[in-house]
């Protein structure tokens, strides 16, 4: 696997596969010419011999060779240790997710009213291939509580007005841990029509109150928070809560009006939290038609800005991504194709409504 940059794309050439992703004729037989040159030479001996290539597309070029930097040497996700599910006498409430079935047992009714509104939505009765007892033990100083999946610890001890974030976490990283997929990403992603957009971005980018702002617009929800891409290169729901952050709350109420009765939660950063369940679930996968990195910015205007393939790469790695497996040629090869050779844009904004727009018309055209 190679590729090169230059300031408008990123181009990828396959070797098993022959298939070239970015430009092509010219530029894909320069890619060629390049990458055989740098095997013997430096990128200083390659400027000499083609010199019409600026120096710094040469050393981008270079550091960029899959083969020798990035190809197998990707940080992946291990596998959440959730133990062994047996069968008890506790008392316990069920609910389903297909394939997963969470048993909880609420030790407390307080503790109950907290975490109830996280998976009330979620069914009474499916019946699933796998599940997971769901137990909360009281730590012996201050009101510090820990969560065991199948008898397992998950994370270090919490205090109880943050349990919920960090049982719906967890509980979104076994889910969609219980089958196998390619690629998890911080970000929103929701449907219309047919087209299937993913919202990559940071914390504090404005991911989720736009993801919101489009499900109440009547966009199908796939996620808020992890798009999760398949190995066939669709997109698959992930039925829980959106997580709303106390600085949309105002500009979210009059689209969820039972947002504004909703209790708060303390994140771990000291940021307060409102669940929202999901409305209008996607019912079904669909391949990525769009990629767009949403950022929110006080008073600005609403731009558009169409992304290169480089740039699109570079800002869905800023954002963060989790895979299921090391990185392989054919796992790249699914996420160029699947992912990088779509069009992807930047979005800033001021206002959430422009924005909701300019979405709207990108879907119609």
């Amino acid at each position: 696997m190679s590729g090169y940059l230059d300031n408008e794309s990123l181009i990828l050439y396959h070797k098993k596969s022959g298939r070239v992703y970015g430009f092509e004729s010219e530029s894909a037989a320069l890619l060629l010419q390049i990458d055989e040159l740098l095997k013997e030479n430096s990128v200083d001996e390659i400027y000499s011999k083609i010199p019409t290539v600026p120096k710094a597309i040469l050393t981008s070029f270079s550091k960029f060779l899959l083969c020798n930097e990035e190809l197998g040497k990707e940080v992946y996700e291990p596998p959440l240790n959730i133990g062994i599910y047996k069968d008890d006498e506790k008392k316990r409430e069920k609910f389903s997710t297909v394939p997963l079935t969470f048993f909880i047992e609420f030790p407390k009714e307080s503790l109950k009213r907290k975490i109830y509104p996280l998976v009330e939505h979620l069914s009474r009765h499916s019946r699933t291939d796998k599940a997971i007892n769901i137990d909360f033990i009281k730590m012996s100083e201050g009101n510090y509580w820990q969560i065991l999946f199948n008898g397992e610890r998950i994370a270090a001890p919490v205090r109880e007005e943050s349990l919920p974030l960090l049982l719906q976490e967890n509980m979104i990283i076994a889910y969609y841990q219980s089958k196998p997929y390619l690629m998890a990403m911080h970000a929103g992603a929701v449907k219309y029509g047919r087209h299937s957009l993913v919202f990559p971005a940071l914390s504090g980018s404005g991911k989720t109150t736009l993801t919101a702002a489009l499900v109440s617009e009547g966009f199908d929800l796939y996620s808020d928070e992890i798009a999760l891409l398949g190995y066939d290169g669709k997109l698959k729901p992930i039925p829980f809560c959106m997580n709303i952050k106390e600085g949309s709350w105002s500009v979210l109420n009059e689209r969820f009006p039972k947002l504004e009765k909703q209790q708060a939660f303390l994140r771990f950063d000291g940021q307060k939290v409102k669940f929202l369940p999901p409305e209008n679930l996607a019912k079904e996968n669909d391949t990525v038609s769009m990629v767009i990195f949403p950022k929110y910015e006080k008073n600005s205007e609403c731009k558009l800005e169409r992304l290169s393939s480089c740039e699109t790469l570079k800002r869905i790695k800023d954002a963060g991504y989790q895979l299921e497996k090391p990185l392989s040629e054919e796992n790249f090869e699914s996420i160029l194709s699947h992912l990088l050779s779509r069009p992807a844009y930047s979005l800033s904004y001021g206002s959430l409504e422009e924005a909701v727009g300019r979405i709207k018309d990108l879907c119609s055209g």
